[in-house]
């Protein structure tokens, strides 16, 4: 073999080598880009990047992240993406199959729940304050891992975010504090991380299992214990079916208070800190205070 055959070689190795590393792949690019499962990794990515990245969610806000079922398009998504972020806890049971699917041998994975604080296996966690801050260190952890060169930007950012989550967390502990001790009714356990920062009971949770709807028995079970101590909001989300929340209520003189999870799937919940506030606003508002936090 003559040596200009062996320079050929040395160099298109050396191009495989520089063209698989995710810094290299990402400059040509330009910004980070990063695909997240859902809306809530989203803000969160957001929040750590500005206008360092991309990102995109796969669930927009109305599907149930717990059954849905991936597109061609979350496959295009996930095989250019040098960022891949999930919850984790089972939350997403799809996302294993969608990134082998997409075969892209130099993505970065992150678990954002890695780190939470977690009751029962229950994937929510993000609803309590403090578990959203260990996400958002995990996520700006992987960002780094992704693209080094503007790590001080995103420990930056990131300390920023969550100064503002912590003082939103004791916001809403004021807000709340009527709230403490009581017991409210959920549709879905999607509020039980929430609940239980804040000193507010779950007395009982309609569906526990996604996608399985509750039996006559444990329906009775539900009004019972509602009627016997008078618990008078049951929280729901938009993903799930007004009819047995409705009919709950209609037993109970209850009220059915429509808040959520993922941000975007309600009016002004755009962000996780505005649908927080939302959040609370909704529950202030069926409880007859009319002043809308700040």
């Amino acid at each position: 073999m003559n040596v200009k055959a062996l320079k050929t070689i040395s160099f298109f190795v050396l191009f495989l080598l520089l063209i698989s590393n995710p810094s290299f792949s990402r400059e040509k690019r330009g910004r980070l880009n990063v695909v997240v499962t859902i809306p809530v990794l989203a803000d969160f990515v957001r929040n750590i990047g500005g206008d360092l990245i991309s990102v995109k969610s796969i669930i927009t806000g109305l599907e149930n992240p717990h059954t849905y079922e991936p597109r061609g398009s979350d496959v295009k998504a996930i095989a250019s993406a040098d960022l891949f972020v999930r919850v984790g806890l089972d939350l997403e049971a799809w996302s294993d199959k969608l990134v082998r699917n997409a075969g892209n041998s130099r993505l970065l994975q992150v678990t954002a729940a890695r780190d939470c604080i977690v009751i029962n296996n229950n994937p929510h966690v993000w609803m309590d304050i403090e578990n959203a801050r260990r996400m958002v260190t995990a996520i700006t952890e992987g960002m780094i891992r992704a693209d080094p060169s503007h790590t001080d930007d995103y420990r930056r950012n990131a300390d920023l975010y969550i100064e503002r989550l912590l003082t939103l967390d004791k916001k809403i502990r004021k807000d709340l504090s009527l709230l403490t001790g009581k017991a409210v009714v959920t549709a879905i356990p999607a509020f039980t991380y929430f609940l239980k920062r804040y000193g507010i009971k779950e007395a009982a949770t309609i569906i526990s299992v996604p996608g399985k709807e509750p039996s006559a028995r444990h329906l009775r079970r539900v009004i019972t214990l509602m009627r016997k101590r008078g618990i008078r909001i049951i929280l729901t989300v938009p993903q799930f079916p007004p009819r047995i929340p409705d009919l709950v209520a209609e037993e109970t003189g209850a009220t059915v208070v429509v808040a959520t999870q993922l941000p975007g799937s309600l009016p002004g919940t755009g962000t996780y800190i505005a649908m927080l506030r939302e959040d609370v606003r909704r529950i202030l508002n069926a409880l007859g205070k009319r002043d809308k936090p700040e």
